[in-house]
């Protein structure tokens, strides 16, 4: 029997049941009025929908409890053998043999590994195992052939690849992306067929299963429609990736101000625009300044800002120095610290005369944390006014200057990772 008899049979089946459904519950009450058969039929119908409903409820329930298990009883069987696999202490390159050590297998399975994990669930739950650690903060990053070792012996590979192909979407996806965290390869038949997905998280893993796969593509997902109307922070952290990933196998970093000029999107802008700084693209900074000049979302002009102080494009700070009089609050606090790590003098008294007239104590106290960084002369500047402060606001503001716990949070941290984290959100703990 195909498949579209099956279906014709179960929907015909499911058809004639509700019919005489209908017409059972109409008999029953034919002396009544017509307004009470359609409620007693209305009721009756609900009544069934809830305990359906409860029904697939239940057995959804179960099967995750049935998976959890199942993962809880791999996790003590093999997890410990997992993480030395992923960790700094394992070689990078451990034989099939090691791996084998690793998880305290015996020698009387040696014959097929494979069928230690007999069910699809099981298979399932040991590739979320692995998943889980590889995407933890402990792993060491440069294990993937150890993973690529570990997931052939069980011949887990096969299996995702059967799971992208003939599963569930949502199973597809997941299926998909531990593929793309394995650094496995994927098949491009694969990849094509999930991109035509209606659904947006499916076209975007094939998308970036088809990057991984072929090697000689020049990411032109980003330049797709797709990217620009749906882009979000999985694809910064898959653009990240794979940017890293080119620059390991000492292969050039396109131009991401390109892209950030390319894109109307304000948010796939800013994407460009942070991996610009993260990967130190100081020579395209000049790129941006038409953006800059012209750019009416605040979050890109704060992003503009932030990336040319951290690469130190001191040929805007003029231009900086004149949009910092026009915008708010949150893109001039942004400005002033740029220019304070300038630290050329050129901007000293802008920052003053923000301190002197803006209405906000906020912005009043990031123009004096400037100050405070801002070389050997703003903190003479600082002082003069530390000095001339007379109102109870003022005195309050310089007291975060001489308080301990509070005078570590004033500096404008040099470190990569800081700023990376956490950017100009001095509240922020390292």
């Amino acid at each position: 029997m195909g498949t579209i008899n099956i279906i014709s049979y179960y929907f015909y089946l499911i058809v004639t049941y509700f019919w005489f459904l209908v017409t059972y519950m109409y008999d029953q009450y034919r002396e009544f009025s017509f307004v009470i058969k359609v409620a007693a039929i209305s009721v009756t119908i609900c009544v069934f929908i809830i305990f359906y409903l409860l029904f697939r409820m239940m057995r959804k329930s179960r099967k995750r409890h049935k998976v959890r298990r199942i993962m809880q009883d791999l996790e003590k069987k093999y997890g410990d053998g997992i993480r030395y696999i992923m960790s700094e202490e394992a070689p990078s390159n451990m034989s099939r043999d090691q791996i084998i050590q690793a998880l305290n297998l015996h020698e009387s399975d040696s014959t097929s590994y494979a069928s230690l994990l007999k069910k699809s669930k099981e298979k399932l739950a040991f590739c979320r195992l692995v998943y889980q650690e590889r995407i933890s903060e402990r792993a060491a990053v440069g294990k993937s052939k150890n993973i690529q070792i570990l997931l052939n012996l069980f011949e887990l590979p096969q299996y995702l690849e059967t799971v992208v192909n003939n599963d569930k979407m949502d199973k597809k996806v997941e299926a998909m992306t531990m593929l793309n965290a394995f650094k496995l390869t994927v098949s491009l038949w694969l990849a094509n067929r999930m991109m035509g997905s209606k659904r947006n998280r499916a076209k975007r893993v094939a998308s970036y299963a088809s990057i991984m796969t072929n090697s000689n593509n020049d990411l032109e997902y980003f330049e797709s429609e797709f990217f620009d109307h749906n882009c979000c922070k999985y694809d910064e952290i898959q653009l990240g990736y794979i940017l890293q990933r080119r620059l390991s196998s000492k292969r050039a970093i396109p131009n991401m101000a390109h892209w950030a000029h390319l894109h109307p999107n304000p948010d796939a802008q800013c994407i460009f625009i942070r991996m610009m700084r993260f990967f130190n693209q100081r020579e395209y900074c000049s790129d941006l300044e038409e953006l800059f000049l012209h750019q009416a979302d605040p979050s890109v002009i704060q992003e503009i800002s932030r990336t040319w102080g951290y690469l130190g494009y001191k040929e805007a700070e003029q231009n900086m120095r004149e949009m910092m009089l026009t915008q708010s609050d949150e893109i001039k606090v942004t400005i002033m610290h740029a220019l304070a790590r300038f630290n050329t003098g050129e901007s000293l008294d802008a920052i003053v005369d923000i301190y002197l007239h803006s209405g906000s104590q906020r912005v009043r106290y990031e123009a004096l944390r400037s100050l405070y960084n801002y070389g050997a002369v703003g903190r003479a500047k600082f002082e003069e006014l530390r000095l001339k402060a007379v109102e109870e606001g003022d005195k309050k503001l310089f007291e975060f200057f001489v308080n301990p716990m509070s005078l570590e949070d004033v500096k404008l941290p040099k470190n990569d990772f800081y700023e990376q984290m956490y950017g100009d959100n001095f509240y922020s703990v390292s």
